[in-house]
């Protein structure tokens, strides 16, 4: 059996008084009939927080939270969708997909488990972000896609209140039938809707489909019969085909299950060295986006933003910041410095200062001077959580620094010399994405 993912968006999904029972209605009956020519459907329906607000705002005096809309509106979708599914004698299931979630290969793996279940039941499982939970919300286009990925989906379909992509913005513009990939970066977009997302998600979202073997469609919700339109191959919306086939099951979960937490920015050499096989090394390292913690997965781009691969960082995106575009021996200058402003900082008769090993014993290249200075200056807590990741690459080397030294006194004047040293030769097969962890299209 064949298998789309349908993700309808808050614009199309609400009303002003509410959710709109036609549209749900017609999306669940598709969804419902599909299997009759051989296609399961898993739903993604936005619109709890929009749907939740309407309604409040009739019933209280005041603004309600976003949390508190969401867990108002949730009900309200799922009692449109239960009531559809038993005219029609089927079954409907909701799932709630948190942050906690998209972070763990346990949980989206036994997601894939009940979605396989469903599919063999004649369920149709109607899925969401839990936006009670999450701290920022969910970003459902990428839910959508991570669903997709896992599933090994044949198709994704991407439902808002606009015909499709077009050529710069819809008033005064030509729809675009096919996209490549490469090609999503490019796009003019204006995010005008209700929705957390906007088009500029949906367009990320089917990058990371196409580079995992999904063809996409970006389409109007309320275009008749959209669904089964999309699953006999008729044309509708934009079109993006997939580059590639999919990946082995092994590889989904880094290759797009995982939401990105990051973009790092590397040069041609290390694309041309990733592509042949290499694990990503700083010196590579043009830039880093976004805030992650070891073990996130990130995205790795060119200068140009095209996707080269997906990987699992060894580091913090702040630690990661600190050494990008270093050699060897300059990663050991900047990571023994944050120790040595660990140890001061944590000690009551120090003061906080460059070490004596610091730059005044080489010249370094203004990028490291940087790193350096903000190492000084940042307060104690950050330089505690940066010492302790540091200890974690390299608790042996560390150890035997620290621990073995009987006095503050050696620790000053033996300890980073000696640390520094040990950097230099460990950091020299430091690799921040190791090729195990990386998945390259």
């Amino acid at each position: 059996m064949c298998s789309i993912v349908v993700k309808i968006g808050s614009s199309s999904v609400t009303r002003a008084t509410g959710p709109d029972p036609v549209l749900l209605t017609s999306a669940l009956d598709a969804a419902i009939g599909a299997r009759s020519i051989g296609w399961s459907v898993v739903l993604i329906s936005s619109g709890a927080v929009s749907s939740g607000s309407a309604y409040l705002s009739r019933t209280l005096q005041i603004r309600p939270s976003k949390r508190l809309a969401a867990a108002v509106g949730q009900p309200f979708l799922m009692d449109i969708y239960r009531s559809v599914s038993e005219v029609s004698g089927s079954h409907v299931c909701q799932i709630l997909i948190s942050e906690s979630d998209l972070r763990s290969p346990t949980a989206m793996a036994a997601l894939a488990s009940v979605l396989d279940e469903c599919a063999t039941a004649g369920v149709v499982p109607i899925l969401n972000g839990n936006d009670v939970t999450d701290m920022l919300g969910s970003d459902n286009d990428a839910v959508a896609a991570g669903i997709a990925v896992a599933g090994g989906a044949d198709k994704l379909l991407l439902l808002t209140d606009v015909a499709g992509v077009y050529r710069g913005y819809p008033e005064d513009s030509d729809l675009l039938p096919d996209l490549s990939a490469e090609s999503l970066g490019n796009v003019s977009i204006s995010n005008t809707g209700t929705g957390r997302g906007g088009m500029g998600s949906k367009l990320r979202a089917a990058q990371l489909a196409a580079y995992n073997g999904i063809e996409t469609h970006i389409a109007d919700a309320r275009t008749p019969d959209v669904i089964t339109r999309c699953i006999t191959g008729e044309r509708t919306g934009t079109r993006i085909s997939a580059v590639r086939p999919r990946f082995a099951a092994c590889d989904r979960w880094i290759a797009g299950i995982a939401v990105s937490h990051g973009t790092l920015v590397i040069n041609r050499q290390a694309e041309e060295s990733v592509r042949a096989g290499s694990s990503l090394f700083a010196s590579g390292i043009k830039k880093v986006h976004g805030s992650f913690k070891a073990g996130d997965v990130v995205s790795v781009v060119s200068p140009a933003g095209k996707l080269i691969a997906r990987g699992a960082c060894r580091v913090s995106a702040a630690l990661l910041t600190l050494v990008r575009a270093m050699q060897t021996q300059e990663i050991a200058l900047v990571l023994t410095e944050v120790l040595w402003q660990f140890h001061a900082g944590d000690s009551p008769d120090q003061t906080r200062g460059g070490s004596k090993h610091s730059t005044s014993e080489t010249q370094t290249r203004p990028q490291v001077d940087r790193a350096l200075a903000l190492i000084r200056s940042q307060g104690y807590e950050r330089t505690r959580q940066l010492a302790l990741e540091i200890i974690n690459l390299f608790p042996t080397a560390t150890a035997g620094a620290m621990f073995g030294s009987k006095t503050s006194d050696r620790i000053e004047s033996d300890g980073i010399g000696y640390l520094r040293e040990q950097y230099g030769k460990l950091s020299s097969d430091l690799s921040f994405v190791d090729r195990k962890q990386l998945v390259v299209f």
